[in-house]
């Protein structure tokens, strides 16, 4: 099979011809038909030292790529036996990060707390810029037989907003979402579905956006108020959310970006707040703010079961019901002989770019 893999140059990438592994007891051999390009690799290829650790930053010999769907190619054994069994040729998304099963957290119900996993497929494991990858089979969800491979693979991003918005909604169970105000800080792929949640969720919605397309995406989506913000336009957000109080702020940013002080001025007295995005610098935040709001905050990275429910069950659902709208934030699809060009479509906003899908 055939793999893009990273080299010290992030605009230059080798492809690796290597065997696939075959799926021993409880997996599958997975046939990836398409990889999404995540915004939390983009903040390594932009610039490695700012990255969480050295350890995660732009490394050579890596085959990235998170967001994966495609269709099942072989199953291990006992999986054929495994309630809502999986087969040959189904099509499928890939929750990325396995789980022990075993630890307080995993027996908790709390999978995506799990310290105990190998890691991530895309980032400590090989990822999606690969033909194949043998995945465990009760990280596969099954995806309508005619939905687009590329539109499967935002079930991960997808899943990052869902967890948050539930999570968050947990914050303050008592209050219904239908006519709740949320307030979303930032225009990206996470932005953008946290965005559509919400609006599916019954709230009124606005959201901050640096580039014409994002803003454009986001109104599709559900979002009644755009505000750009560059160019000191934040002002006008924070006129708006004096005479609008705000429920709910989801920062879905990251990176050096200092939008959690933001979310936390723009929340109501006795608001929530929701960190979606993943900084790549520590970030003060203003305590006596967030004491004397009585804020409620929350963070959120992964995805998980919330009750009986897992969030990947209400993604792949969402995805087929509204694969027009969600489809519409696959901006770009490249081949996985020119993944370099893609990643410079994904972290160049200036392209259009959205969502760019790898097709290995």
């Amino acid at each position: 099979m055939r793999r893009a893999v990273t080299t010290e140059d992030p605009a230059r990438w080798v492809i690796e011809e290597t065997e696939a592994t075959p799926p021993g007891a409880g997996e599958v051999l997975l046939r990836v038909r398409a990889s999404g390009i995540c915004g939390s690799d983009l903040h390594s290829y932009r610039d490695s030292s700012r990255w969480l650790s050295p350890e995660g930053g732009w490394q050579a010999g890596r085959t990235p790529g998170h967001e994966v769907a495609g269709e099942v190619a072989e199953l291990g054994a006992g999986v054929a036996e495994l309630p809502g069994g999986l087969s040959v040729g189904q099509r499928v998304a890939l929750q990325p990060r396995p789980f022990c099963g075993v630890c307080a957290e995993c027996r908790a119900g709390r999978t995506e707390l799990c310290g105990r996993g190998p890691g991530l497929f895309g980032v400590q494991m090989p990822g999606g810029c690969s033909e194949y990858l043998t995945v465990p089979a009760e990280n596969l969800f099954p995806v309508a037989d005619d939905l687009d491979f590329a539109v499967a693979a935002l079930a991960e991003p997808l899943a990052v907003a869902v967890h948050g918005h539930r999570v968050a909604a947990q914050l303050d169970s008592a209050r219904p979402t239908q006519g709740e105000r949320v307030v979303v800080l930032g225009a990206g792929p996470i932005g953008l579905m946290s965005v559509f949640y919400a609006a599916q969720a019954g709230a009124e919605v606005a959201v901050t956006y640096r580039y014409p397309h994002q803003g454009e995406a986001a109104r599709r989506l559900g979002a009644a108020h755009v505000f750009e913000s560059d160019g000191g336009k934040e002002a006008e957000l924070r006129e708006w959310a004096r005479e609008h109080p705000v429920d709910l702020v989801m920062e879905t940013v990251g990176g050096a970006a200092e939008t959690p002080e933001v979310a936390i001025r723009v929340a109501r007295l006795g608001g929530r707040v929701l960190l979606l995005g993943v900084a790549a610098q520590q970030v003060s935040l203003p305590v006596q703010v967030i004491v004397t709001k009585q804020l409620r905050m929350a963070a959120t990275i992964f995805y998980g079961y919330i009750g009986m429910q897992h969030d990947y069950e209400i993604t792949t659902a969402l995805l087929n019901e509204h694969r027009d709208v969600l489809g519409s934030l696959v901006t770009h699809r490249v081949s996985l002989d020119e993944v370099a060009q893609g990643y410079a479509y994904a972290a160049d906003k200036t392209s259009g770019a959205i969502k760019v899908s790898v097709t290995p």
